[in-house]
């Protein structure tokens, strides 16, 4: 299959790249080559000054730092199989996400895979400079510029002839988008022995004890880490939660609502630069969403900085209202099982602020979605176990000896 290579920009690797790697060997799962260059990726983000000004780029460095996958390489070959990669590995990253490329870079990487990266549509100051990172660690080292010829990053227009050529030539092929994205890319071809891994569009709740946050001493950091999960990606990732549901008695709800939305107001005014155009999509999603579900309501604040939709009655319709830029809907449980009706196949995590048992009722109960639990703030912490497929399994294959 030719390819016009005039058509792609590439920001690491080069067309003799992209034309070595079908041929190229694959690795052991977390060799120690690969883990030290991971760590000197994460060496150099964490010490450039503009670096930390990023969360999600800090968090990324210490996710591939040398300490971090050293533990998954224990937890990985506790099980004592042969493992190897299983050979090129095409990534598709969503457009509209800064650091979520790096994550399945480094995943293939470390599993021993080399890796074709379609970089997010969107230029995000963080994707330079984890680009940067990595193009300085491959030229660091003598022992590092071999690793030169397993990773190519790059970006191209929405063109099914490039696709159908990075998907006829890769051994897994990994999306991340939404479900017409995924339809989209699903009609390049995979030759039949491939795999693929697609993590499609989906969306997250949050479950506060009332009590729980009230004794809580510091709400401000508590703001900021719920800051962190919803407003910092504009609630576009699919760990940002959009529905915030309230446990306890009705007083202390209360009580802990006019807190908790104080506090993040306080913070998204301080740190969160709005557009005009955001203010009117989410007066427009407002009112979509009051026109089609029954018995909502529209809390007032200060400025639609934050936007409540308070429900009576749970509905999985909000799935298909649901806004960004900080729109939440809101709602009292009296029992956790009341979350039923929206834990389908698009509901991918909770995050919690109390005891995380408290929703195994709920997930015991066979709903369909519900892939993660996790505290408020750490929603974006990223693991190989992600929308319920293992990594690990999916991008190495298994040699029965």
């Amino acid at each position: 299959m030719e390819l016009n290579f005039n058509e792609l920009q590439f920001h690491i690797g080069s067309r003799k790249t992209v034309e070595r790697m079908p041929e190229l060997p694959v690795g052991r799962p977390f060799e120690e080559e690969r883990i030290a260059f991971l760590n000197e990726v994460s060496k150099r983000l964490l010490s450039d000054r503009e670096s930390k000004a990023y969360s999600d780029v800090v968090t990324f460095a210490f996710w591939i730092r040398k300490a971090n996958m050293e533990k998954e390489k224990n937890a990985f070959l506790s099980d004592h199989r042969l493992r190897m990669g299983r050979g090129v590995v095409f990534h598709i990253a969503p457009s509209n996400v800064a650091v979520n490329y790096a994550y399945s870079f480094a995943a293939g990487f470390v599993l021993g895979n080399a890796n074709i990266v379609r970089l997010p549509s969107r230029e995000f100051r963080q994707t330079e400079l984890i680009n940067r990172a990595v193009s300085e660690a491959l030229r660091q080292e003598e022992a590092y510029k071999k690793w030169g010829d397993y990773i190519v990053f790059l970006r191209y227009g929405r063109k099914k002839e490039i696709n159908d050529y990075f998907s006829s030539i890769c051994n897994v092929r990994v999306i991340w988008g939404g479900d017409t994205a995924i339809r989209e890319i699903r009609k390049s071809e995979l030759p039949p022995r491939t795999g693929e891994v697609t993590f499609a569009d989906r969306y997250s709740i949050c479950v506060i004890d009332a009590e729980e946050y009230l004794n809580t001493k510091d709400k401000e950091r508590l703001a900021q880490d719920f800051y962190n999960d919803t407003y910092f990606t504009d609630q576009n990732a699919c760990t940002s939660p959009r529905l915030v549901c309230w446990m306890g008695e009705r007083k202390r709800v209360e009580e802990a609502k006019e807190v908790f939305w104080e506090k993040l107001w306080e913070t998204v005014e301080r740190k969160y630069p709005f557009q005009p155009v955001q203010y009117v999509d989410k007066l427009t999603n407002s009112c979509l969403a009051a026109a089609a579900i029954e018995g909502i309501q529209v809390i007032r604040m200060k400025d639609n900085r934050i936007v409540r939709i308070e429900l009576k009655k749970m509905t999985p319709r909000i799935q298909e209202y649901r806004g960004d830029s900080g729109v939440f809907y809101e709602y009292e449980l009296g029992d956790v099982m009341e979350l039923a009706p929206i834990c389908n196949e698009k509901l991918q995590t909770i995050a919690v602020w109390g005891d995380e048992k408290k929703v195994l009722p709920l997930i015991e109960s066979g709903v369909k979605g519900i892939d993660r639990v996790v505290k408020i703030g750490k929603t974006m912490e990223f693991g190989f176990v992600w929308d319920g497929y293992d990594l690990r399994e999916r991008l190495t294959r298994s040699i029965w000896i």
